[in-house]
């Protein structure tokens, strides 16, 4: 499984993502699971919680056209059968397009699909921000169509959403970045 995403897969060093709890909920099954990517530590140190396997490719600050421009580099390293994807809210933070990003999401799915035709892909809604909300709705609006047209019986895209009943002011930490409830 390779987390792949921006400040919210790979949280910063005082603070876990949802890797973390992802990690635990996986390995109390009877199957054996391997998150993959090429970084193990978070934004600006290590990880505070080393109890879980750290192996990521979340990226802070970084939007999808950037994700999408190094993902061959990782994929060389390490290829998923599965992928979680969390991306498009630094697009939102830095004036990107809505198009501009679902056309980079769509990109990340294609590589990823050559690095492995098979590969479950699992693209997040994101969360509700406490400002530019209403172009993190339209980015969320057309996930789904995106995943619909996407999915195929030998490579799903599946939605996760992650923003509906997700409350800024009590889930983050700091109005962006989800705390570890």
């Amino acid at each position: 499984i390779m987390p792949l995403g921006d400040s919210v897969t790979q949280a910063d060093s005082s603070h876990a993502s949802y890797r973390r709890n992802l990690w635990r909920l996986i390995t109390r099954e009877p199957f054996s699971v391997d998150f993959i990517g090429s970084l193990q530590e978070n934004f600006e140190g290590p990880n505070p919680y080393q109890d879980f396997d750290l192996d990521h490719e979340g990226h802070w600050g970084w939007r999808a056209d950037e994700i999408s421009e190094m993902l061959p580099t990782w994929l060389a390293l390490n290829v998923p059968d599965i992928a979680l994807i969390h991306l498009g809210g630094n697009d939102v933070l830095q004036n990107q397009t809505t198009s501009s990003t679902i056309s980079d999401l769509e990109n990340i799915v294609s590589i990823l699909r050559t690095a492995n035709p098979k590969i479950a892909i699992l693209i997040a809604q994101l969360i509700p921000l406490p400002f530019n909300n209403q172009f993190i709705e339209e980015l969320n609006s057309q996930i789904p169509t995106l995943a619909a047209r996407l999915d195929t019986d030998l490579s799903q895209v599946i939605v996760v959403d992650q923003n509906t009943g997700f409350e800024p002011g009590d889930l983050t930490y700091d109005g962006i970045h989800p705390n570890e409830e």
